[in-house]
């Protein structure tokens, strides 16, 4: 995992100078990860028309994509994909193309209507007419495949859409409308470029999330029956978590803009709602092909109304907003386990739907109706601490969804916290000593809940072996843990010197108002560090190096007043000179190794974190520790959200 060599060759596979650089200027002005000073949104330019031309130029060299070849490793995808790719038949790729075709002109045609075409040396683009041909093609079907791959490898773990265990792009071409059904594989595919580190897929995936936005919009514009369709829902999942961890400005700002309008439609589709479904005739019960279709149609309501679900809690933590869901909007019953999902025939899916929901007194459970609880009864037995008396068992998805609410609890008891006066001198102290007391006491009461979950997620391993979805679970706890005794707002503002005097003692002042709880804190960086490191570069979720940077500012803002030696502490025996109590490494033990659990009760030991050739770096030095932060994202595969993140942490730790 931490090999210089090969990670060098990845990181610098795409520079800056293969990068747009409007996409570059405009980080100053993202809207999220805000630690270096801004610029307004009026003043950076505009990327949408320059990376649908990016596509059209890169569409248009034949001879390059014929020849691309990725740049991974096949450990990279944890020795084996989550879903099986099918081919794709020249047919679908022909209709896929002429589709393409007309996405992307039309999206030039609007980008380009009443626009001074720009000069070579503004730093914008234009189109190439070195002789080339004029035709666009898509990438070979191989490229496309690998990009599916991709796909399924990245997406598709932590918002499992796809059932049979199979991905298959020619059925759902030749099945479904062809607008719609060429959207979502659009989608699809530009969200597995996404993840290749190199300038080529970067190019792709911008241009087409950019063209199919548009056509997305314009579907259901013209007819509003596509609000509710599945598929269409389907590809605004995808663009809508594509575009916000795209790292360009202009997608970032349209995903959080149009994620309000594709949530409105989630609901007014109704099925967000529990639907009864009747209870099978006899005939039916003995039919069991049947119950596998029906079974099917209504999981894969259950598994999107729950994605968007995910990704609404994934991007509200990030830009420190509540969900815009709440919890009591969701009555339509979770998703079932993934054993059933990916079942390849009916006799297999029966036999496990026997064993899932197995029937007291022999009797049989098939054709029953029997679904698992929705998020909000689900939640309901979770707050009366009911979960292990009545013996419900849950899979990773749900204890991730478990989360949602618990998030929106403590982000809006964070947003009453910094609402409280700091002054002392206001003539209604007391009420307000009072109403800020009742309001702490409310956030020890939802980190109680917290560990109540965390219980729970360390009683399904002790039964199940880790994976993705729950690797991904345990770094949004210890994320929402950590905004429980953080306020990551007021960290970026003193990052970016904002009401700050420089003076020592305000410093002080600042860091008790960023941290509440320093030991805490620092417990829950380290185990987000120990946790994405032992993620498969191939399969982390998207936003992974956005959990970093959180870190990063975290411990950063801890070490502005942290009195610490200011070496690098090595293993014992080494001759350096030791820091004063025990020095384990934080972000390598488990939360219940004696070291750590000393550290959290007692408040004794000295965190370090860990470099590359395994020595320990004490957690008190600024400079180092946003430094050793950037050189975990680089151990990662680069994107331009990751270049974005590393270039603002980059310039924090020299300024």
């Amino acid at each position: 995992m931490f090999n210089p060599a090969r990670q060098l060759s990845i990181s610098s596979h795409v520079d800056q100078n293969h990068e747009l650089s409007a996409i570059i200027a405009a980080q100053d002005s993202w809207t999220v990860f805000r630690c270096a000073p801004t610029i307004p949104s009026s003043s950076c330019p505009r990327t949408a028309r320059l990376n649908l031309e990016k596509l059209e130029q890169s569409l248009k060299n034949h001879k390059g994509w014929s020849t691309w070849s990725p740049q991974w490793e096949e450990a990279d995808f944890a020795g084996g994909d989550h879903l099986t790719v099918m081919q794709l038949h020249e047919s679908t790729r022909d209709k896929l193309l002429a589709i393409t075709q007309s996405f992307l002109h039309k999206a030039l045609d609007i980008h380009r209507e009443n626009t001074s075409r720009p000069s070579p040396d503004s730093g914008h683009l234009t189109p190439l007419s070195n002789g080339a041909s004029n035709f666009v093609l898509l990438p070979p079907a191989r490229v496309l495949e690998y990009f599916l791959r991709s796909y399924a490898n990245c997406f598709e773990r932590y918002f499992p859409l796809t059932s049979r265990g199979i991905l298959d792009a020619n059925e759902l071409m030749h099945c479904y409308n062809d607008r719609a059904s060429s959207l979502l594989v659009l989608m699809m595919i530009a969200q597995g470029a996404m993840n290749i580190p190199d300038a080529e897929s970067r190019w792709l995936t911008g241009g087409l999330t950019e063209a199919c936005r548009i056509s997305l919009f314009d579907l259901v514009e013209k007819n509003i029956v596509m609000a509710s369709d599945p598929i269409v829902l389907h590809a605004a999942l995808v663009f809508t978590t594509l575009a916000a961890w795209s790292g360009d400005k202009w997608q970032m700002d349209i995903a959080m803009g149009q994620r309000g309008m594709y949530f409105a439609m989630l609901r007014h589709s109704g099925i967000l709602e529990y639907r009864p479904v009747p209870a099978p005739t006899m005939d039916q019960r003995s039919n069991t092909e049947q119950l596998w279709a029906e079974w099917t149609r209504n999981e894969s309501q259950s598994r999107l109304v729950y994605s968007w679900a995910m990704a609404d809690q994934d991007i509200s933590l990030f830009h420190d907003t509540a969900p815009l869901f709440n919890v009591s909007e969701f009555g339509a019953p979770m998703p079932d386990t993934d054993r059933l999902w990916n079942a390849k025939s009916a006799p297999e899916w029966s036999s496990i739907f026997e064993q899932v929901h197995e029937f007291s007194g022999g009797f049989s459970s098939l054709g029953s109706g029997a679904r698992p609880l929705a998020l909000r009864d689900l939640f309901r037995h979770f707050l009366d601490d009911e979960m292990i008396s009545l013996g419900i068992e849950m899979t990773p998805m749900q204890l991730r969804l478990l989360l949602h609410p618990l998030q929106a609890m403590v982000c809006q008891l964070g947003q009453l916290l910094g609402c409280f006066s700091d002054s002392l001198s206001t003539r209604s102290q007391t009420t307000r000593t009072v109403t800020a007391s009742s309001t702490r006491a409310r956030v020890e009461e939802v980190q109680s809940l917290l560990q109540r979950w965390f219980d729970l997620a360390e009683r399904y391993l002790k039964a199940n072996p880790m994976c993705a979805m729950m690797q991904t679970n345990l770094v949004l706890f210890h994320l929402i843990s950590l905004n429980a005794v953080t306020k990551f707002p007021e960290i970026e503002r003193l990052a970016r010197r904002e009401n700050f005097d420089g003076t020592y003692n305000q410093l002080v002042w600042l860091h008790k108002r960023c941290i509440t709880d320093v030991e805490e804190a620092v417990f829950h960086c380290g185990q987000v560090l120990r946790l994405i490191r032992s993620m498969p570069r191939g399969i982390r979720p998207t936003w992974w190096s956005a959990a970093l940077y959180r870190v990063g500012m975290v411990l950063w803002a801890d070490s502005l007043v942290r009195k610490t030696n200011t070496q690098t502490v090595t293993p014992p025996g080494n001759g350096m000179m030791p820091v004063p109590g025990p020095s384990f490494a934080i972000d390598a033990l488990p939360p219940d190794h004696p070291l750590v659990v000393r550290y959290l009760t007692k408040r004794e030991g000295a965190p370090c974190v860990t470099n590359r050739d395994g020595s320990q770096l004490a957690i008190g030095q600024s400079f180092r520790i946003l430094q050793h932060c950037i050189e975990i994202i680089d151990e990662g595969a680069a994107t331009r959200l990751s270049d974005g993140i590393k270039m603002k942490l980059d310039r924090l730790s020299r300024g």
